[in-house]
């Protein structure tokens, strides 16, 4: 699947460079002809502009067809997914197989998501179970739409938060803070899914390291059932690292799971800093 969109791509790029040589000869014809013969190059002149109008005319209505055409497909996917009820199966696979896991080249990308071919194969064995006939480019729209979904939520969530009192936060707004916080520390960050999924928030990558972050925006210590869930939701998450931050304090039971464990703690005297560092943002 991944050559045949890389054979198409190379066929778009021919085509591109087809159309740029006719261009490049065309504009020499006409060079020579303002030497020639002047009418004969006013003449061909006026023949190219034609032609130029009727492409963009013709580009224009292709552009509009293929959008109407887009639009009226994906509108059936998802009316198809959400009448068999599986919208939120489909948030899950995202999450469980798209969050910069895979290693494999053999994959589906998207943003900063990345699905193993194979996973893809897999559901779409699964939606045929399921009276389901969609083809591989169906799947593609349908993960695209859910991601770009997602990011989105996630970026225009971002911009409206303007307090700088982490009291004010609620458990979503502190995990998109940190997600900001992350990408600006030069991380890939996906949202894991609902807040508490298999106790992880959240999941940057950068190179070599995968990083499961558990977010605690608490006003009371943080105790070692979160460092427990952090360690469960890095082996289900495939992460190599995991930490757990918040807004407080974490308790000596906590601290001593964490360094039994390898769990990253990061309390609020340090997570201050590097917001203060990396997003130029204080906070109290």
């Amino acid at each position: 699947m991944a050559r045949r969109y890389k054979r198409r791509y190379n066929e778009e790029d021919n085509l591109s460079d087809f159309i740029t040589g006719i261009v490049g000869l065309y504009i020499l014809y006409l060079l020579l002809e303002w030497f020639i013969n002047r009418a004969e190059f006013w003449r061909w002149l006026a023949y190219g502009l034609g032609v130029v109008i009727l492409l963009l005319a013709g580009v224009f209505v292709w552009h509009k067809t293929k959008e109407s055409l887009r639009r009226r497909k994906l509108d059936h996917i998802l009316s198809t997914i959400r009448q068999a009820g599986l919208e939120d199966y489909i948030k899950n696979f995202i999450s469980r197989f798209g969050l910069g896991q895979e290693k494999s080249k053999n994959a589906w990308t998207r943003r900063n998501y990345k699905i193993d071919w194979n996973r893809i194969n897999d559901l779409q064995d699964f939606l045929s179970q399921k009276g389901i006939k969609f083809s591989l480019s169906d799947i593609g729209v349908l993960l695209s739409f859910y991601i770009d979904e997602r990011e989105h939520q996630v970026t225009y969530n971002s911009i409206s938060v303007t307090t700088s009192s982490f009291s004010k936060l609620n458990g979503s707004d502190f995990e998109r803070l940190l997600y900001r916080l992350y990408e600006a520390m030069g991380y890939s960050v996906q949202i894991s899914g609902k807040t508490g999924d298999q106790g992880g928030d959240l999941i940057a990558t950068k190179n070599q390291e995968r990083i499961l972050i558990q977010a605690k925006c608490w006003n009371n210590s943080v105790p070692n059932k979160a460092v427990q869930e952090a360690v469960a939701a890095r082996n289900y998450y495939d992460c190599n690292r995991a930490a757990v931050v918040t807004t407080n304090s974490f308790t000596r039971e906590a601290t001593e799971l964490a360094k039994a464990n390898g769990v990253e703690l990061v309390p609020k005297d340090v997570l201050q800093k590097l917001l203060l560092d990396y997003l130029k943002e204080s906070w109290s």
